[in-house]
């Protein structure tokens, strides 16, 4: 159980641990010669956080490159690249080693990581559950609530935890305001462009000023007046790039009403350790030490 009494479940984004292991970790082949290293590291990485025993886990996966925000705006993250070569078949042995691992593992397509995890720390929040995302994306800092049961953000490598007062202190804005002040600034590593000549101070104190985007666009006459510098001009900017913002709002906005299926996060999400089916594809992987470790840490866990 989580501190204080309202118990937790953790949800780890394990395509970015995927990718922090490919990156951190050497490469490995399996028995038939297969790359494994950037699995076999995502399960280095989640044995490190499962030694705090928390009570329930769910993975989240991307199911795909594209999702319903690529029909929205075909420019959404075309800015990225192809995974390497040795990477991409690595996805989906990921998502089974999560299977076989005993988790509760998830990816729907047309929707990322991000929305599933929308969408538990919504489900959470309704089964009384506090919610502890594993990511450091900033798009979740939208998520982040201190109202009971509470929604928490936590970087898997640092264990540094941010909550409202933290998104405040790295956005410059609330959870509940983080949407609108990306819609103005944009995203570049999703290639999100925002409303050019709107910067991260400007749209801050936009934000403090109207509350909201569409405050502010309701209201642009009262731009100018604004104690800002360059606000004579800010109202021009803000209205040229008036769809721009509104599709970033859209391309930014976690769905969290992702379908689940029937997923009781109070008893499907318990971790007891990997299944008992699971020696045939860790002895495949090449490495039936990560289960031996798994399947130990289950047991104090239990203990």
């Amino acid at each position: 159980m989580s501190a204080g009494s309202c118990p937790e479940v953790w949800v780890i984004d394990a395509t970015a641990l995927l990718f922090r292991a490919y990156y951190g970790m050497p490469a490995k082949l399996s028995l038939a010669g297969e790359h494994v290293g950037a699995v076999l590291g995502l399960g280095h990485l989640l044995r490190g956080l499962l030694r705090r025993a928390p009570e329930r886990v769910v993975l989240v996966y991307d199911a795909g490159r594209t999702t319903f925000r690529n029909r929205i705006d075909p420019r959404y993250k075309a800015n990225r690249g192809e995974p390497p070569p040795d990477l991409a078949p690595q996805f989906e042995l990921a998502r089974q080693f999560g299977a076989a691992a005993g988790f509760v593992a998830l990816s729907v397509p047309d929707f990322e990581a991000d929305d599933l995890m929308a969408t538990l720390a919504r489900g959470a929040a309704t089964a009384g559950l506090r919610t502890r995302l594993f990511s450091v994306d900033k798009d979740l800092c939208q998520l982040v609530r201190d109202e009971p049961p509470g929604v928490i953000l936590e970087d898997p490598r640092t264990q540094a935890t941010c909550d409202a007062a933290g998104v405040l202190q790295r956005m410059g804005v609330r959870p509940s305001q983080v949407v609108d002040y990306l819609a103005l600034v944009g995203d570049t590593s999703d290639n999100v462009p925002g409303v050019p000549g709107v910067g991260p101070k400007a749209a801050q104190a936009l934000i403090a000023a109207f509350g909201d985007l569409d405050a502010l666009y309701g209201a642009l006459g009262r731009v100018a007046p604004l104690p800002l510098r360059g606000a004579k001009g800010l109202a021009a900017k803000l209205e040229a790039g008036r769809e721009a913002a509104f599709l970033a709002r859209t391309l930014v906005r976690l769905h969290d009403a992702v379908p689940l299926g029937a997923l009781d996060l109070h008893a499907h999400t318990r971790w007891g350790g990997p299944r008992e089916d699971a020696d045939e594809f860790f002895a495949a992987l090449g490495s039936p030490g990560a289960l031996r470790g798994l399947r130990s840490i289950a047991a104090q866990a239990g203990a």
